[in-house]
């Protein structure tokens, strides 16, 4: 990446658009420089969402966030990301479905709740987290909580509470004390 101080003012160009261009010193035609300016900021912004993206998958809404808050213009955000969906480097229906495997200790509502954070579409969320299982993956905490507890009425609180800050709706965890054989009163 290089530098042009102009009468316009400081711009980057990337080196590929210097060499394409045959740009050197001396005059050169404003409009093939303003071109080239355009064409080197998406360069620059897509190996720099590309770096952004290499330590973990992330969503469309991510790397925009990204992208405006290194202060690149949205024709060039637009750009990169159409870029990064043709070469399929960013596909939010693959995100929400290693999230999920990634996070099996996240009830089905727990799920939605942080995609949603994510800026995942809903219908894209909806689709693939009725895979998730809230009763069964319920009692598997609540079996991994209790084990080596007796049961009291304050241990049992304890783990309804958690059981709720995981995520869990009243109906499975409801269910799931019941498996436990545990008094449930309503």
């Amino acid at each position: 990446v290089f530098v042009a101080v102009t009468s316009l003012g400081e711009f980057e160009l990337h080196s590929d658009v210097i060499v394409k261009n045959g740009f050197s010193k001396g005059e050169i035609d404003n409009n093939l420089f303003l071109k080239s300016v355009e064409e080197s900021a998406e360069i620059i912004a897509f190996n720099s969402a590309t770096k952004y993206i290499s330590s973990r998958v992330k969503t469309e809404k991510q790397i925009r966030d990204y992208l405006y808050k290194k202060e690149y213009k949205s024709n060039t955000v637009s750009a990169v990301i159409k870029k990064l969906k043709e070469y399929k480097i960013i596909n939010d229906e693959m995100f929400v479905e290693s999230y999920i495997k990634s996070n099996i200790n996240y009830s089905k509502n727990k799920l939605k709740q942080k995609l949603y954070s994510f800026g995942v579409k809903s219908d894209c969320i909806d689709e693939l987290t009725e895979q998730v299982d809230d009763y069964s993956s319920c009692l598997k905490h609540a079996e991994k909580y209790m084990k080596n507890k007796t049961y009291s009425k304050e241990v049992v609180e304890k783990l309804i509470r958690r059981l709720q800050g995981m995520g869990y709706n009243w109906e499975a965890i409801k269910h799931t004390l019941n498996e436990l054989k545990c008094n449930v009163e309503e």
